[in-house]
C-alpha cells in the first residue's frame, strides 16, 4: 500500500506502509490524545477532541458530526459540535504539544520540523 502525505502546493512524499506500521497507531493516538491535558480546561473537551481526531483519521466514507458521533458511540453530534464551537481550549497550546510530540516521537535528530503557514 502507498500512503500520500501532503496538501495543495506542498511536496508529496510517498511511503510504503505495511501492516506492522499501522498496528500500533490506534494505541499511540490514544496515548497522544490522553496526554494532552494542558491545552484543555476540562477533560470533556480533551475527550471530544480525541473522538474528533479518531473520526477524521478513520475509514469513514463520510466524515461529519453525525458519522463521527456514531463511530464514537454517541447518539447525536452535539459533543463534537460543542467542542468545535464553544469549548474552552488553547489552539496554540495544542499546536505546541503536537509539534513537541512529532519532534520527540517521529523526528530524526538530523531532521528539521517545518510548519506550513497558509498564504
Amino acid at each position: 500500500m502507498r500512503l500520500v502525505i501532503g496538501a495543495d502546493r506542498c511536496p508529496v512524499m510517498l511511503m510504503d506502509v505495511r501492516v506492522e506500521h499501522v498496528e500500533g497507531w490506534a494505541e499511540e493516538l490514544a496515548a497522544l490524545t490522553g496526554g494532552l491535558g494542558h491545552p484543555f480546561a476540562r477533560p470533556e473537551p480533551r475527550e471530544a477532541f480525541a473522538d474528533l481526531i479518531e473520526g477524521l483519521l478513520s475509514d469513514l466514507s463520510r466524515k461529519n458530526g453525525w458519522t463521527m458521533a456514531g463511530r464514537s458511540g454517541h447518539t447525536t453530534p452535539h459533543r463534537i459540535q460543542k467542542f468545535l464551537g464553544e469549548a474552552s481550549w488553547s489552539a496554540d497550546g495544542l499546536l505546541a504539544e503536537v509539534q513537541a510530540y512529532a519532534a520527540r516521537e517521529l523526528g530524526d535528530p538530523s531532521a528539521m520540523l517545518v510548519r506550513n503557514t497558509p498564504r
